[in-house]
């Protein structure tokens, strides 16, 4: 559920956001104001607003938010007759809730950098650098959407790498890494700026081309096979390719269904004699 409003507000323009912050700044000022005329502190809640801000605006809005707490904590601390005697106590209170909002301002703010770096950092595979398992799923679930929106066929291809373990048991661990950040870079260089290409875990990955019908898909494909090859056989990596690609003329519910789909196909090639591609089309 927490996920789900944070999604919900980064969709939100920031004129909605901007109106959201200061509404909730006004109802806090009225809180403030009722509760300092009972003797109750109330003012730690502007962190809320100033943390809304700060996170879902930017760090000056943070700041700008912070001035106007600290500005609204000291109306109602010079109206409230507990002040009358000394109103210098008002000023020096607002100074310090200042501080203590433009501090929640800033460690909200670090904060959001190191989420962004984290998330962008979970969607790009560490070894290979191409997309990761997770970031394959987003883009996926995204295409799944528009394929049914628009009635687009979109294909998924799965690759597995044959003779891999041979590789890996003969040459060792760094050939191996070399041989997937070699098969990575080529998949990319053969695929088109709309498809996406993702290392699912050990030596498989994972493509989906999108609006791609099966004739296209076959033409995409088999150049990547070929350029792959090429780039085996460059460095005399006894490494071939056994993939299986479905084509949805309609796209299933989930990804993980496309991915079964594709992957037993993939599977069926390796039984077969590996080194090849298998395509397949779905209605549903």
């Amino acid at each position: 559920m927490q996920l789900d409003i944070t999604a919900f507000l980064n969709n939100r323009r920031k004129a909605v956001l901007v109106i959201f912050g200061l509404l909730a700044l006004v109802l806090l000022g009225l809180g403030d104001y009722l509760a300092t005329a009972k003797l109750l502190e109330f003012s730690v809640f502007f962190a809320f607003p100033v943390s809304f801000f700060a996170w879902f605006l930017s760090r000056r809005t943070g700041m700008v938010a912070s001035v106007i707490s600290a500005a609204i904590i000291m109306g109602v601390d010079l109206s409230s007759p507990v002040h009358e005697i000394n109103g210098r106590v008002a000023y020096w209170n607002a100074l310090i809730w200042l501080g203590f909002f433009v501090l929640v301002t800033m460690v909200i703010a670090e904060l959001k950098v190191l989420h962004i770096r984290e998330r962008e950092l979970s969607r790009v595979d560490s070894l290979t650098g191409v997309p990761s398992r997770l970031a394959f799923y987003e883009f996926a679930t995204a295409e799944i959407s528009r394929a049914r929106r628009f009635r687009l066929a979109t294909t998924l291809a799965y690759v597995d790498l044959d003779g891999f373990k041979g590789i890996n048991d003969r040459m060792g661990h760094a050939t191996g890494d070399k041989v997937l950040i070699a098969v990575a870079r080529s998949m990319q260089r053969s695929i088109r700026d709309t498809d996406l290409v993702a290392r699912m875990g050990g030596d498989e990955f994972a493509l989906i081309l999108p609006n791609t019908s099966k004739d296209a898909a076959c033409k995409v494909l088999e150049k990547l096979m070929n350029t792959v090859a090429r780039s085996m056989q460059q460095s005399r990596w006894p490494i071939t390719f056994s993939i299986g690609a479905v084509t949805f003329l309609k796209p299933p519910e989930s990804v993980d269904q496309m991915i079964q789909r594709a992957d037993a196909i993939m599977y069926s090639v390796k039984q077969s004699g590996k080194d090849r591609l298998r395509q397949e089309e779905a209605a549903a």
